[in-house]
């Protein structure tokens, strides 16, 4: 399926319009947490905002051990978008994808995107179990 016909699906899943612009982007939140899709050269590129990094030195080894093989990240990749001082979160997605395969996909993606949030709140001396991409529901999540 390609993946205009992914968002649209989405939407309609959703209960509205959902479709990508001339640029090739579009959004939705999910509560409050914002997911960014964009499509370039034929990938799609899931993102969101995770937090400020300005002054989170203390964050930067946890979070390169979490994002090892994407264990800890839903299989996503973990960065900072420097001119915006923000930790982020991207997945891309190639190829052809079934949308089934594509919500399982985002539901993990919404997932791991909430952990860090709340990890990134935490105090900084807080214990934190990490996040296991297998205790992610699949369903649920509210717009």
């Amino acid at each position: 399926m390609q993946y205009s016909s992914l968002i649209q699906e989405l939407g309609h899943t959703l209960g509205f319009d959902l479709a990508f612009t001339d640029a090739g982007t579009c959004g939705v939140f999910f509560d409050d947490d914002e997911i960014l899709f964009e499509m370039n050269e034929g990938r799609l590129f899931i993102m969101a905002d995770l937090g400020p990094s300005e002054g989170r030195d203390d964050a930067a080894m946890r979070m390169l051990c979490a994002a090892n093989l994407g264990l800890e990240t839903g299989f996503s990749c973990i960065g900072i978008d420097e001119s915006r001082e923000q930790f982020t979160l991207c997945r891309i997605l190639e190829g052809d994808l079934a949308y089934s395969d594509f919500e399982k996909i985002l539901t993990l993606f919404v997932a791991a995107v909430r952990y860090w949030k709340e990890w990134l709140s935490l105090p900084r001396e807080a214990k934190h179990e990490p996040f296991r991409p297998e205790h992610a529901p699949l369903f649920g999540l509210s717009v």
